[in-house]
């Protein structure tokens, strides 16, 4: 064989390997790509939860790219049930229960079956959906309760309020935020608390006599909490966790925990179906599923969703207060009903 031949068939090869990589690694397979080492979770959780998870993650898989993505509870839901399965979420986390039935009613095939999964960790008063279906985990139970200001009231010469009706008073006006239940978990469930307690029409007059007092309806759950801490408004409905916590940093803030209850509401985690089938997604759900999710809960939202819950870490969590029953949690037509009468 002649130079000109060896060097034209060197040549062939060359641009062989240039076209499929220069033999480094295979092409990827069809469905795969340079993501498949890219972990993207969807969550409304808040900032300190989405900062640990993504601590602890990271640590756990140096070698992935995880990536949480932080969206509003409306937002998530919206999200979700616009990308459908073409979404670039491989995992969500922190979706309100009401609303992933939302979603599984239109795409029942959209999150992935967690069958495969203990569910007997779980206490009986978190699985009222576990005989229907395994689309989803509960990751937490909130509840909601008031943060005040006192020194915003002693400045006004005015008592801290001790229950739901107080917060009706005239002198409170202006003075109380809480979040919109169209945008907000935590205000939903203070809106559906006081419905189930006391009834649809009663419950709606509620917050006819309420507004006056409300300084602003806010689109985020966390938002009035750390309004009051700033000294902008008196009064707060938030998470229970995020104003214990609060309370314990600033002085002057106190949690009212009424004795009629307080309401409630579950959140849950998830894959997208098909996402599971990557062994990546799969680790990365595995470990906050049953690594990450029970020190989460007891760092932060330490309201009992296993048999065995950890004890919380949070200095000053009240016990032995009681629990709301709450109607429809997990009836999307029942919370569309309610928010189609929201006025505000």
């Amino acid at each position: 064989m002649n130079k000109k031949m060896i060097s034209l068939i060197a040549l062939v090869c060359c641009v062989s390997l240039l076209l499929t990589g220069c033999g480094s690694k295979e092409a990827p397979a069809s469905g795969s790509s340079k993501n498949s080492e890219r972990v993207v979770i969807y969550t409304a959780a808040e900032d300190e939860r989405i900062a640990y998870l993504q601590a602890e993650l990271n640590s756990r898989f140096p070698d992935l790219e995880i990536v949480i993505q932080s969206l509003g509870t409306g937002q998530l839901l919206s999200k979700l049930q616009a990308e459908g399965k073409s979404t670039d979420c491989d995992i969500f986390y922190d979706l309100e229960v009401v609303n992933a039935e939302i979603i599984l009613n239109a795409a029942p095939d959209l999150f992935a079956d967690l069958s495969a999964f203990d569910f007997s960790v779980y206490d009986a008063s978190v699985t009222g959906y576990t005989d229907r279906h395994h689309r989803y985990a509960v990751n937490g139970k909130t509840y909601g309760a008031f943060l005040v200001n006192t020194k915003v009231l002693e400045e006004k010469n005015l008592p801290v309020p001790e229950n739901y009706e107080d917060m009706l008073k005239s002198e409170y006006a202006g003075l109380i935020s809480i979040p919109s239940p169209k945008s907000s978990g935590t205000g939903y469930s203070y809106y559906n608390g006081m419905v189930t307690i006391l009834g649809k029409e009663e419950g709606m007059a509620y917050f006819d006599a309420l507004n006056p007092n409300i300084k602003e309806y806010t689109t985020s759950g966390s938002a009035p909490a750390k309004a009051a801490v700033r000294g902008d408004v008196a009064i707060a409905f938030g998470l229970l966790w995020q104003c214990v916590q609060y309370a314990n940093e600033n002085e002057g803030m106190i949690v009212v925990v009424p004795e009629a209850g307080l309401p409630f509401d579950l959140f849950t985690m998830g894959m997208i179906s098909g996402h599971e089938t990557r062994e990546s997604v799969k680790a990365v759900f595995t470990c906050l599923m049953q690594e990450l999710n029970r020190p989460q809960c007891a760092k932060f939202n330490p309201d009992r969703i296993y048999t065995d819950m950890p004890e919380a870490e949070i200095p000053n969590y009240p016990t032995g207060f009681e629990e709301i029953t709450m109607d429809g949690l997990y009836d999307f037509a029942y919370k569309q009903d309610l928010l189609d009468q929201w006025k505000f």
